[in-house]
């Protein structure tokens, strides 16, 4: 009983700070205050989210900020071309994971079934064609509004 409460305290206390690690750089000369109640604002919407960092990330990059998506086919921060139009947070997480989608895809399309099954079951932190699955991210995210990397 004890081991189980200790468990489930440790993954209450993982999962209130997997947002507080997500760093974001304000691009709207947001003050402090702003930028807190920004990040609580997000922090609130992406606990609704399937994917909590990455719906973090996504409300940051819509309220204005450049931050990494936390998603695996970049650790490069992305952030809005044009920042006066009001985006939704909604729409820069789905663009973000589609993007993720099909640059994974695109990275394993001439793999053979044996070395996905391999990948996904028996070593899940093995990335295959990362330069490939990169590329193919940033040319996903760039037509539809979005700079990858500082300015």
């Amino acid at each position: 009983m004890t081991k189980v409460l200790l468990g489930l305290t440790l993954l209450a206390l993982t999962g209130c700070s997997t947002t507080a690690n997500i760093k974001a750089t304000p691009l709207k000369e947001q003050s402090a205050p702003q930028i807190d109640a920004d990040r609580k604002q997000c922090d609130e919407w992406a606990k609704e989210t399937a994917a909590v960092p990455t719906g973090f990330a996504a409300c940051l990059i819509a309220a204005g900020y450049e931050t990494e998506p936390e998603v695996g086919s970049t650790s490069q921060n992305v952030r809005l071309t044009r920042q006066s139009t009001a985006t939704e947070p909604t729409r820069v997480l789905l663009d973000v994971l589609d993007c993720d989608a099909q640059a994974r895809r695109e990275a394993e399309s001439d793999l053979g079934f044996i070395s996905i099954w391999i990948r996904e079951n028996l070593n899940w932190h093995w990335k295959v064609n990362t330069q490939k699955r990169r590329q193919f991210f940033v040319d996903c995210l760039r037509p539809r509004g979005y700079d990858i990397g500082k300015t």
